[in-house]
């Protein structure tokens, strides 16, 4: 790292202390772009992927930075998210852009991001604090109190990042600008800020039911209340710039681009259907109780019954060179006095878990997939209610079976789908026909701009999840 000392603000033209050459801003991003690649992938829609750059570029032509070179990137998650990393790598997920309605709309997100780079939000960071990891951008997942000890490190990571109120809003100001010099109004941000603080309101309210931490989205607009009298004057403030017409939303170009776009997990990772997880690549199947939530991601499932406590990992475990599968679950637990049982579906144990500070039972699983791979499954809950737990674990275990080649071709991926309304439509109809796995109504609502009690009108035209045909 080199030691730049002062610099002027590109966007201010102030002086600020950073420890970071632009030169190694930008490095810095070239090398923390793979990371992210790896991690989330890139969206297989060059389409799609091009129609996004069009608009980045011409917002990034108006920047205070106009010089660096822009990369922009649909990534493959279901999270809703936008972020950037330094030298002007910046990402949004297709999980966001299908809760948006225009290109306006997500041109107001990819503007506040490039207002972020703009403004070095992320090198002034650093140099204030020294941080060390990744930018501080990526951090572990929030999915509950619980966690399964070191194995927890398994779990999904995602992209929950904020800078802060006055970096925020100073990103908001930026953003506003460059949509109202390229032809965008600007007040297509307060409608994004709309739909996430319905996201927020929604996870919430459902992470109170399930007694869990809510996973909250703290990238763009996160700081802002629905109503911000502070944002509204910063976008105000852009439109008194200059006199001009803008040009319409393009929210039709907008549908139509993101019509048939993936829903949920990429199918190629897994696909849950009524609680049934099916993998494709490995060719397996495993049935889940209906009252167990899955959540799929790359490095691992996790499943969890709330309201009784269960909860559950699956992992893919690497063989060694002839060993079995008794020996396998011995090693990953550090057990060589495990006492596994062989059964019909591989092998299983009983063994004790670290909880925070607490132990507590648990029951790990080996299933056999070839001489080289297997699946591991931890489960486990309190002493009190392990017993239940337990007889749920080995039920899930013993669904474990081999899909066909016909049980294959028959997964079909959750796409969005855009319908026109017919009359007598409802959320609540079109949730029961839905592919979504757990509260479709509130998810179409949300989809739709109609949370918490919308109606349907004949002829709208609506989001819906359904399977590929």
């Amino acid at each position: 790292m080199s030691l730049a000392g002062c610099a002027v603000n590109p966007v201010t033209g102030d002086s600020d202390f950073v420890t970071i050459s632009e030169s190694d801003e930008i490095a810095q991003g070239r090398q923390y772009h793979q990371s992210i690649i790896a991690q989330y992938g890139v969206y297989d829609s060059p389409e799609l992927q091009a129609y996004v750059n069009r608009i980045g570029q011409k917002l990034a032509a108006k920047s205070h930075r106009k010089h660096l070179t822009y990369h922009f990137t649909v990534l493959d998650s279901p999270d809703i998210n936008a972020f950037a990393l330094p030298g002007g790598y910046i990402y949004i997920t297709r999980g966001i852009m299908a809760y948006l309605n225009s290109e306006a709309e997500i041109a107001g997100v990819l503007g506040h991001e490039i207002g972020h780079v703009t403004a070095r939000h992320s090198v002034r960071q650093q140099s204030g604090q020294f941080a060390s990891n990744l930018l501080n951008v990526l951090v572990t997942a929030v999915t509950g109190n619980e966690s399964l000890g070191q194995l927890s490190n398994q779990l999904s990571t995602s992209l929950v990042r904020g800078y802060g109120r006055d970096h925020e809003l100073e990103a908001d100001k930026l953003g506003a600008r460059y949509l109202h010099e390229v032809g965008y109004n600007p007040e297509s941000m307060l409608k994004v800020i709309g739909v996430l603080k319905d996201q927020e309101i929604y996870e919430k309210a459902l992470a109170k039911k399930q007694n869990r931490e809510a996973n909250i989205y703290h990238g763009v607009f996160s700081t802002h209340p629905k109503n911000d009298q502070r944002l509204k004057t910063v976008i105000r403030a852009a439109k008194k710039l200059s006199d001009k017409d803008y040009q319409d939303d393009n929210a039709q170009t907008y549908l139509k681009m993101i019509d048939g776009m993936s829903w949920g997990e990429n199918v190629a990772q897994g696909i849950v259907v009524k609680n049934r997880f099916m993998h494709p690549g490995l060719g397996i199947g495993i049935q889940f109780p209906a009252s167990w939530q899955i959540v799929n991601r790359p490095d691992a499932l996790l499943a969890r019954d709330f309201d009784k406590g269960s909860i559950l990992q699956m992992t893919l475990l690497e063989l060694k060179d002839k060993e079995d599968l008794k020996s396998a679950l011995k090693r990953q637990t550090k057990d060589d006095k495990l006492s596994v049982k062989s059964e019909s579906y591989g092998a299983s144990a009983t063994t004790q878990i670290t909880m925070g500070k607490n132990k507590q039972p648990a029951r790990v699983s080996a299933l056999k997939l070839d001489n080289k791979q297997a699946i591991f499954i931890i489960g486990t809950n309190t002493d009190a209610a392990f017993k239940n737990t337990d007889a749920e674990l080995i039920k899930i275990n013993r669904s474990f079976s081999r899909l066909s080649k016909k049980q294959i071709a028959d997964i079909k991926a959750p796409l969005l789908k855009l319908i026109k309304a017919k009359s007598g439509d409802t959320f609540s109809k079109l949730s029961a026909k839905s592919t979504i796995a757990y509260d479709g109504e509130s998810i179409l609502r949300l989809l739709n701009r109609a949370f918490p009690k919308g109606n349907i009108a004949p002829g709208q035209t609506l989001k819906i999840i359904a399977a590929d045909e």
